[in-house]
């Protein structure tokens, strides 16, 4: 059975600086710094748990966010996360931000 397609394209959303996006060489090579994986918090935090013995499995792809840790023995799932996302300092820098402040 065939079903009538609808007239009207679908709009694709452009990656435009004036639409908010920022895809500068200057911005991309930020991004670039951005770790995903085996950052400093992460393992300094592998370190202890290891000199406490916990043993534990990094970066489990079969697991739902590809946690940072997992100890598969008690079904435990960490994500370590840092300042970058999380804002450090928020408290003094939130007067500095001049672009986009409803944002």
């Amino acid at each position: 059975m065939d079903y009538p397609l609808p007239e009207e394209k679908i709009k694709v959303p452009r990656f435009e600086e004036a639409g908010g996006f920022y895809t500068t060489p200057e911005r991309s090579r930020l991004m670039a710094k951005i770790r995903a994986a085996n950052t400093k918090p992460e393992i300094a935090l592998r370190k202890v748990l290891w000199g406490f013995g916990l043993r534990y499995r990094v970066h489990l792809k079969h697991l739902p966010g590809k946690p940072d840790l997992a100890f598969p023995r008690w079904r435990v799932a960490v994500f370590v996360d840092g300042d970058f996302w999380h804002g450090h300092n928020w408290a003094e820098k939130q007067h500095k931000i001049r672009r986009n402040k409803a944002f």
